[in-house]
């Protein structure tokens, strides 16, 4: 029975949660060291305004897993589940520990670590503080789902619910942090792990700068689907978006700054962890040269019915070729200019109107 409760809870909603773990992992570890991250923990251990935050942010936590948990299981498909009260409690509320401890993993692993340091410190009144509230919020976790568990009802308060218009140049970031976080997780993962690698990396040998443009290469080929996602997005979703009054440069623009906010998080990570043998108006001109052929990629690939054999085969091609080039000695500036302007001058070339 746990088994089927962890897939049916626990692994759904990790997956529909993908992509914001994947934005607070990087507001939260991309910016600070551990050595940083230790130190701000120590500041809420002795300051109980600090732990008094991070309490209500556990607390917002838990009101999201609720919430899911009550979606589920008011799911038509999940209409079953009501027989699950039939359980004799000991174990219905044994089973639904056990799932509350799993969906707030995040926040027990995020405690653990403020324990130990507050063992350290010997923070013994902020150490039970952690302890009462976490037990609190897995107690009232587990009370408010064997709840609606027993009470299907519709709900007597609800909340209001806040309504944003949303940017055109938002709408396939949030489609893709909301319907694709896998997809999400494993490019942006992939990208921002692999340029942090080669900052790192940079220090330890007698390496040049083009180390840094093939760590900027491999990191715009991780983004090579991306374009392809926009088009079928806007198919699906946007269907009179081709029929709008919109000049080729304002859609242009557009894009452009769509491309902006999902090639943003390379730049924190260059930021970050720039090698201090490079100047940092370089790391400004890399981050420039991947948003414009982010750009070109989009280009090439809108409202195009390509294969994906013969995608795959243009981007290897274009790894080989753009590795010879840069080991060459293309300078950044080159790939900057030429990114740009192509990306220009083929969506003029396709859509002039």
């Amino acid at each position: 029975m746990l088994t089927f409760l962890n897939r049916l809870f626990v692994g759904p909603f990790y997956a529909r949660n993908a992509g914001t773990f994947l934005v607070v992992i990087l507001l939260a570890f991309g910016f600070l060291s551990a050595r940083e991250h230790k130190a701000l923990i120590t500041a809420c251990l002795g300051s109980w305004f600090l732990l008094g935050i991070v309490f209500i942010l556990w607390g917002f936590y838990v009101v999201k897993v609720s919430t899911f948990v009550r979606q589920e299981l008011a799911a038509p498909e999940h209409l079953f589940l009501q027989t699950f009260w039939l359980i004799p409690n000991p174990i219905r509320w044994l089973l639904w520990l056990a799932l509350e401890i799993a969906l707030l993993a995040p926040v027990i692993a995020y405690g653990g670590w403020m324990i130990q340091l507050a063992t350290v410190y010997q923070k013994w009144d902020s150490l039970a503080a952690i302890v009462i509230y976490q037990i609190g919020l897995i107690g009232a976790g587990v009370s408010i789902n064997d709840y609606r568990l027993r009470h299907p009802g519709p709900n007597t308060l609800q909340l209001p619910h806040f309504r944003v218009r949303l940017p055109y140049e938002l709408f396939f970031p949030v489609y893709w942090l909301r319907r694709e976080p896998l997809s999400l997780v494993l490019t942006k993962a992939f990208s921002g792990l692999l340029l942090a690698g080669v900052c790192r990396l940079y220090p330890t040998d007698a390496y040049d700068q083009r180390l840094l443009l093939i760590g900027l290469l491999l990191a715009i080929l991780s983004h090579a689907q991306v374009g392809g996602q926009v088009s079928d997005f806007e198919k699906k979703y946007l269907i009179l978006l081709p029929n709008l009054p919109f000049t080729w440069w304002q859609r242009l623009i557009r894009y452009t700054c769509t491309y902006g906010l999902i090639w943003l998080p390379e730049l924190l990570i260059l930021l970050r962890n720039c090698p201090d043998a490079i100047r940092l108006d370089y790391v400004i001109w890399l981050w420039l040269t991947g948003w414009g052929w982010l750009l070109l990629m989009h280009t090439l690939a809108y409202g195009r019915d390509i294969l994906p054999e013969r995608w795959l085969s243009g981007i290897f091609a274009s790894f080989i070729l753009g590795l010879l080039l840069i080991m060459f000695g293309v300078p950044v500036g080159a790939w900057l200019i030429i990114g740009w302007v192509s990306a220009v001058g083929i969506w003029y070339r396709a859509f002039p109107l």
